[in-house]
């Protein structure tokens, strides 16, 4: 199941409305609420930005509404593999679309 319609009616948004800021028909978003249909990943995505949760809280995995992980960045990623900041660009980048990769995987199980 999917929260799309709780978060709409706190929202005080209707599902036309929705429909119109997501460029899908009414049925559509009529059809995710009763869960007879499911948005794509992508929408999944957008809807949640748009309703400031996570994907997981959308879709029911968990009752926490917001991703409270803190984004790493580069260096902070480099540190945590290496123990060090001093790794070149181009190490860095094979090393993020292998996690990439590696997640597109588990995603499709």
């Amino acid at each position: 199941m999917i929260r799309i319609k709780e978060l709409r009616t706190e929202k005080q948004i209707s599902q036309k409305d929705l429909a119109k800021h997501f460029h899908v028909a009414q049925s559509t978003i009529s059809s995710w609420e009763k869960g007879a249909r499911d948005p794509d990943t992508a929408t999944v995505a957008a809807l949640a930005a748009f309703f400031g949760v996570s994907t997981d809280y959308l879709l029911e995995k968990t009752d926490i509404r917001s991703d409270t992980r803190t984004t790493l960045d580069d260096d902070d990623i480099k540190f945590a593999l290496f123990g060090t900041t001093d790794i070149d660009d181009a190490t860095l980048e094979d090393i993020k679309a292998y996690a990439r990769f590696k997640r597109e995987q588990y995603s499709k199980r």
